[in-house]
């Protein structure tokens, strides 16, 4: 048995790869035929006015999405603590248990008597912590 030439070879390859491209190219092209139609325009039976008079209905009614020339914003409210009373405040939330408490695999569960625990010492602390502060500002 000879051996195919190299020209044969090729002749083979490629009359595969058109006939598989053949037998695959319906699959690129989509199913219309079998239930998937192509989107069809459909025209509303609404007049234009009808719709724009129910736009301007809307519009009265409807929340803002970001700002309005029409709608005055409140001011932003800043918060009034330093960076020692934040500081303080992060250093009772950790010693007081919550920290560990918010970040384990249960998160903030206040059904677990650990958490109501914890949440607990922090509510008192923060109260120590608001007389201290009282009683130093008076003192000053």
């Amino acid at each position: 048995m000879t051996k195919p030439s190299n020209a044969t070879r090729l002749n083979a390859t490629a009359a595969i790869a058109v006939l598989l491209c053949a037998v695959s190219a319906p699959s690129f092209a989509g199913n219309y035929a079998e239930g998937d139609p192509r989107p069809v325009a459909s025209t509303s039976s609404v007049a234009r006015a009808a719709v724009a008079s129910d736009t301007q209905q809307w519009l009265k009614a409807a929340p803002t999405q970001g700002y309005t020339d029409g709608i005055a914003q409140q001011a932003a409210v800043v918060s009034a603590n330093t960076r020692a009373a934040v500081a303080a405040d992060t250093r009772l939330w950790m010693q007081s248990g919550l920290a560990a408490k918010q970040n384990s695999e249960a998160g903030a569960d206040v059904a677990q008597p650990g958490y109501r625990q914890a949440a607990a010492q922090y509510m008192s602390g923060r109260v120590a912590a608001q007389a201290q502060g009282q009683l130093q500002t008076t003192v000053r």
